[in-house]
């Protein structure tokens, strides 16, 4: 059996993304669940009780915390352990992913980018930093449509969307999924040469769009897998989220390029887009 690992705390959306990851792992896979402790900010608290009695309180009121969280876990069935460690909540992500799990499964509060930045984000740079895929999921995700069987998978020329189409072959294994594959070309905007020479009418967008999904067409055919195209003109990011609630999709599948969250912001990243107040589940999958 291969283990996805799950960030886990107190918050509805760590119990929502715990349900996804039970659905999805029932049978074929462990859970590790992983709930860190931040360092305590006061050193005079310390000083005065000692390092290691503020840890048994802190540990203590960590096992009150996830009660739910372990009821929840031993009532489906699915093997699992539970990690519970001292420090920077990033940091100890990151080292954790790196011991040869298949996945990340964890909560978000789909702040905005700014927002997200701001308020110190754990799904933010965990997308970013590390090196498996991860499922985000927020507290507005439909859990009767756990864990997934319609799959909008978001390609945009790069190898990174080429990555997030094997991914997520490679994660639906065994499950009865479809599959549509979408491609958005952003208008051009109205001061001339933003697209460079060629840019006539709509026709040619579309043609740019066609050349885009062919390779993308050209591996799911060659894996033997049905899906279908759709071809948008428009905001990326607005154009995926109507596309996968129109088709009804249950998951949202998008290649990451590695932006961290202040470049993501400048530079308009899709994915931070998408986080933001994102209902459907997303996978993010970065080369």
């Amino acid at each position: 059996m291969s283990c996805i690992l799950v960030p886990v705390d107190h918050t509805e959306q760590s119990l929502q993304a715990l349900r996804f990851a039970l659905s999805y792992a029932k049978d074929k896979h462990e859970l590790t669940l992983l709930h860190v402790i931040p360092f305590f900010p006061s050193k005079n608290v310390i000083n005065r009780i000692g390092q290691k009695q503020l840890q048994d309180f802190q540990l203590e009121d960590a096992h009150e915390e996830l009660k739910e969280i372990k009821e929840l876990v031993e009532q489906s069935g699915v093997p699992y352990t539970l990690e519970i460690k001292f420090g920077d909540v990033q940091q100890v992500i990151n080292e954790f992913a790196k011991s040869g799990f298949e996945a990340i499964i964890m909560g978000t509060h789909g702040y905005g980018r700014f927002t997200g930045f701001l308020m110190q984000s754990v799904s933010y740079p965990t997308v970013h930093d590390v090196n498996i895929p991860v499922f985000l999921i927020s507290e507005d995700t439909k859990q009767e449509r756990f864990p997934w069987s319609k799959v909008l998978i978001a390609v945009d020329g790069s190898d990174q969307a080429k990555e997030a189409i094997e991914k997520a072959v490679a994660l639906s294994q065994n499950m009865e999924v479809t599959y549509s594959l979408v491609t958005v070309v952003p208008p051009p905007v109205t001061y001339a040469g933003a697209y460079g020479p060629g840019w006539q009418d709509v026709n040619t967008l579309e043609e740019w769009g066609k050349a885009t999904l062919l390779p993308y067409e050209e591996l799911l055919q060659e894996k033997g897998i049905k899906f279908e195209s759709k071809l948008l003109i428009g905001d990326p990011a607005t154009s995926i989220r109507q596309a996968a609630k129109e088709q009804g999709c249950d998951l949202i599948v998008l290649g990451h390029h590695g932006m961290g969250g202040v470049a993501g912001t400048m530079m308009g990243s899709v994915t931070f887009k998408m986080i933001h107040r994102t209902e459907t589940p997303l996978l993010i999958v970065k080369k």
